[in-house]
């Protein structure tokens, strides 16, 4: 896939971070004037939407989660909006877009056409991912039966393998990326 374009860099606030490298918003603070002209503008950091949440990956590159920092920055694209994970090489290059699967839970013809009515002027429906797991994890098949047990045990990890997936929510729904495909399966867990 293609790099990333530039116009996405265009948020010159960097993200607080602390002495380990760690996103810590109490370090938060106003750029004045001049801070802003020594920004390189093709830095990560600067993404439009923001790098709200990250993972790394064993290949050097890594997933990001983008984000409205708040209402001062431009909206992104609808089809980015909703479509807001990414999996970047090493060099910041896109491996991959989130693919949504969602059958049987989120008809989008409908809800678009719903978003049109109540507001002529918008794209569509926005449901963007809301947040995105830190870790990756499998699922265990527990042997317990009935509507009231578990059916799965969650085992997290740090570091990524073959068959781990990550975690993802929008504001109704929970999903499972695969990290290798890109494609984020609805589980059908409702997240109001």
């Amino acid at each position: 896939m293609s790099n990333l374009p530039k116009k996405w860099f265009s948020n010159p606030r960097p993200l607080p971070l602390n002495a380990e490298g760690k996103v810590d918003f109490s370090l938060d603070k106003k750029i004045s004037e001049e801070e802003i002209s020594d920004f390189d503008p093709s830095s990560a950091e600067r993404f439009m939407g923001r790098m709200f949440d990250e993972i790394k990956m064993p290949d050097g590159g890594r997933i990001i989660r983008l984000y409205r920092w708040d209402e001062n920055d431009p909206d992104l694209p609808l089809m980015i909006e909703n479509h807001n994970i990414f999996r970047l090489g090493l060099n910041n290059e896109i491996v991959w877009r989130v693919k949504r699967k969602e059958d049987g839970y989120v008809n989008w013809e409908s809800r678009n056409k719903h978003a049109k009515e109540d507001n002529p002027n918008c794209e569509g429906y926005s449901d963007p991912f809301l947040s995105m797991g830190s870790q990756f994890f499998e699922r265990h098949p527990l042997p317990y039966k009935g509507p009231f047990h578990p059916k799965f045990e969650i085992v997290a990890f740090d570091t990524y393998k073959s068959g781990r997936l990550l975690g993802a929510a929008t504001n109704w729904w929970g999903y499972d990326i695969d990290p290798e495909t890109g494609v984020a399966t609805c589980t059908g867990e409702q997240r109001k």
